[in-house]
């Protein structure tokens, strides 16, 4: 098979799988109803549920460390494995207090396991010059994805008898779903010869754990994640702002939320990461996007009520993009720091322990300032927002000073920490 196709087909199922390991953990924000029926929880016990598995996300540095430490395709094959499982066992076990079991194993085996491994192949089918389209196509296959498997749910949903019994048939069908992409990944994903065949003494050991956690690049990598999820999460509350604040239609509000969930996305990512390598940096595309992404909420908080609908869509549009674009770069910046793909997992894993972070806070912060502000809410959640934005552009700026200072080096752990 030609090495492009294989690699694009390759992202494809990726992103399938991507998909999948996520599927469980935020079930409600497509069967909301269904779970609170069948798990007989309150809004705040599903709650409960993504914060226990939020705290996967620190321990993601462990599994990081095990994926550049063994076979990376075997974790990574594991950990898909072990999620449609679990998929399994809540299916036929809908109680909440099973449940609470079943996310943190969600969280086990998807962010400490899956998560870095999955990363570290994303990388690896690309050289360190086109990684901006690697991950931004990754990106975009992980969108398809979830339109794909969600498709699939829904109609197994439809064809049961009650909601209860259709939420059972959706998550069986995400873990036949998984089972299935594991098979196929297995013969898809190879594991580069100088991978294969690294030496006992050469290989990953518990002492590089601290050199790529202090080594400035990791952290600059996981401000970018961090400032970029902070966007995505935000972007989500743009809906209710809409209907609440500005008096636009739900059916519209609806509208403009899938096209800003699933059509941007579709070609904001490629798009992002393709512009990063096209200029040789990914950090220079990071801090045009939060830039015009905090002046486009500046404008969102000026507009009036009643105020044009083109000019909504417009900027609606346009901030999505600026999102998207930046999920296409975040995870390319470990390799324009000149961080070595030997610790692609392990830099993954503490990357996504800073970047991720806000699900433990965020969402409980947001919530709490709309409970008790009502609409006024809306403007600290995008005044909080504008301020992590300036994070991530003087961060970008400082990511850009740090690669002229390191151009042409090769990564030796403690001698750039100086």
């Amino acid at each position: 098979m030609n090495k492009k196709l294989k690699t694009l087909i390759t992202l494809l199922f990726m992103g399938t799988a991507y998909s999948i390991i996520y599927a469980l953990p935020f079930v409600q924000y497509v069967f909301y109803d269904p779970m609170v029926e069948g798990l007989k929880a309150t809004n705040a016990q599903l709650g409960v549920l993504i914060t226990i598995f939020g705290i996967g996300n620190l321990l993601a540095p462990i599994g990081g460390w095990f994926s550049d430490r063994f076979n990376h395709k075997k974790i990574f094959i594991g950990g898909l494995i072990a999620t449609s499982l679990l998929n399994f066992l809540f299916a036929f076990n809908l109680n909440y207090k099973f449940a609470l079991f079943i996310w943190f194993g969600l969280a086990i085996s998807g962010l400490l396991v899956y998560f870095p491994a999955h990363i570290k192949i994303v990388r690896l089918l690309g050289d360190e010059n086109n990684q901006g389209k690697i991950f931004g196509l990754s990106e975009s296959a992980a969108g398809i994805g979830s339109v794909v498997i969600n498709t699939i749910a829904l109609f197994l949903f439809s064809r049961a008898i009650s909601d209860i019994v259709g939420l059972k048939f959706a998550v069986i069908g995400y873990g036949l779903a998984g089972i299935l992409a594991a098979i196929v990944l297995w013969f898809l994903i190879e594991v580069p010869d100088d991978i294969q065949s690294i030496k006992e003494e050469e290989k990953i050991k518990a002492s590089d754990f601290l050199t790529v956690l202090k080594y400035p690049g990791t952290w600059f990598a996981g401000i970018a994640i961090f400032t970029t999820y902070t966007l995505y999460v935000s972007l989500s509350y743009f809906t209710p702002y809409f209907t609440s604040v500005l008096g636009v239609s739900v059916a519209f509000s609806g509208g403009l939320a899938i096209v800003r969930t699933y059509l941007i996305r579709f070609v904001g990512s490629p798009l992002g990461g393709m512009m990063g390598d096209k200029i040789s940096s990914v950090s220079k595309v990071l801090a045009i996007s939060f830039a015009s992404a905090l002046l486009i909420i500046l404008g969102f908080l000026n507009l009036p009520v009643g105020a044009n609908m083109t000019l909504i869509i417009a900027l609606t549009l346009l901030i999505s993009v600026f999102t998207y674009v930046s999920r296409g770069n975040m995870f390319a910046v470990p390799a324009e720091v000149k961080s070595p793909a030997k610790y692609a997992a392990m830099t993954a894993g503490i990357t996504c322990a800073i970047g991720y972070s806000p699900d433990l806070f965020q969402f409980i912060l947001f919530g709490h300032w709309l409970d008790k502000y009502g609409n006024q809410g809306y403007k600290y959640i995008f005044i909080y927002t504008m301020v992590i934005l300036l994070l991530g552009i003087v961060s970008s700026v400082l990511t850009l000073n740090f690669k002229k200072k390191i151009d042409g080096k090769e990564f030796s752990g403690q001698s750039q920490l100086q």
